[in-house]
């Protein structure tokens, strides 16, 4: 494990999302013979992006979160089945701005999988930034929005979002500890094909974990799995390996929706170094 001296990780508030609990916890509301009528139940689940200043290698972004212009982008489906909300604040060009960058000093944008509201923002930043991404993700997400016509038939993915003309992309298919000095990128599958999460050694906060969708708060990470999951088995294997790097590192687990944990976290401008 190498830390590196003087590197900062801030995490960036993207929207405030509502959806069925089951979403995310699997059988949060079911039925049984004593109760065959639960009340379903909204779930907050906010959603994040990482920008990390590292000292040798510049801004590097994980993630860029629900488009600033989502109430033009997002189709039907997906206004109907999840609530979101967006302040000014939590816009990217002001959350960069909040921390002195513009979009063009970020110059590697790490992306955890391409569901909409973890790529949102890839659109400020293809001209500039070398994105990096499963390869597994890309091809399973491509084949998503480019198979149908019908926006329900492509789930959480997005067409206009997948097909950008990147400047610069890279595709990835094993964990990778060298890249970046004092960051690790894993593979870990189960959400969808390709969702990486991202380990951060830092000189003072320590190692600090972002899942991603591989466990969206803690009770996936206990063991219960969201619903609509690409790979169950998959899934299971990558909690184990999220079990496993945490007690390798004793790393600080930050799951990527979980409005319990989010209160207790330091978000930007504030940030862990």
């Amino acid at each position: 494990m190498n830390t590196v001296k003087g590197m900062k990780v801030y995490i960036l508030r993207s929207a405030e999302n509502y959806s069925d609990s089951i979403g995310t916890i699997y059988g949060h509301t079911w039925a049984t013979v004593e109760n065959p009528n639960p009340e379903h139940k909204m779930l907050h689940t906010p959603s994040s992006c990482v920008l990390i200043d590292h000292p040798t290698v510049g801004w590097i972004l994980y993630d860029t979160g629900t488009a600033d212009d989502y109430l033009d982008t997002y189709p039907e489906h997906i206004r109907k089945n999840m609530a979101t909300e967006k302040p000014e604040e939590f816009k990217m060009v002001n959350h960069l701005a909040m921390v002195g960058i513009k979009p063009e000093d970020v110059k590697y944008v790490i992306l955890s999988h391409m569901h909409m509201d973890h790529v949102g923002n890839n659109k400020l930043f293809i001209n500039t930034a070398k994105f990096l991404v499963s390869e597994e993700e890309a091809g399973h997400a491509f084949r998503m929005v480019m198979g149908s016509e019908n926006p329900v038939d492509r789930g959480w993915y997005i067409r206009e979002e997948i097909i950008l003309p990147y400047k610069k992309i890279f595709y990835l298919n094993r964990d990778e500890e060298s890249l970046f000095p004092g960051i690790e990128i894993v593979q870990l599958p189960g959400h969808t094909p390709g969702v990486m999460g991202l380990i951060v050694h830092l000189e003072n906060s320590g190692t600090l974990f972002f899942t991603s969708d591989a466990a969206n708060v803690q009770a996936n990470y206990d063991g219960i799995p969201p619903a609509g999951l690409y790979d169950s088995l998959s899934f299971r294997k990558s909690i184990d390996k999220i079990h496993d790097l945490q007690k390798k590192y004793d790393a600080k687990l930050i799951f990527s929706h979980d409005c319990e944990q989010l209160k207790e976290l330091k978000v930007a401008p504030e940030y862990y170094d």
